[in-house]
């Protein structure tokens, strides 16, 4: 494998693990969200730009374990 290819197939795996999809299920004090990520009910801070409405599906930053932020619903077209 070239090495091109090679650093190409690393950066794709890294960015593959940044980005989830979830729904909204509630909010909680202190700008947090109520959200499920495949099954599994979280309760995450959100950026300020974002309000939050219960059946939403949100994009969520996982930057590392414990560091997981809700971004906001993509736009539509």
């Amino acid at each position: 494998m070239a090495l091109e290819d090679a650093f190409e197939e690393r950066f794709r795996q890294a960015m593959a693990g940044l980005l989830r999809v979830g729904t909204v299920t509630g909010t909680a004090v202190g700008g947090r969200v109520l959200v499920t990520v495949q099954g599994t009910s979280m309760t995450l801070p959100r950026l300020t730009a974002y309000t939050p409405v219960v059946g939403h599906n949100v994009l969520i930053l996982c930057l590392m374990p414990g560091a997981w932020f809700v971004l906001g619903t993509p736009a539509t077209t």
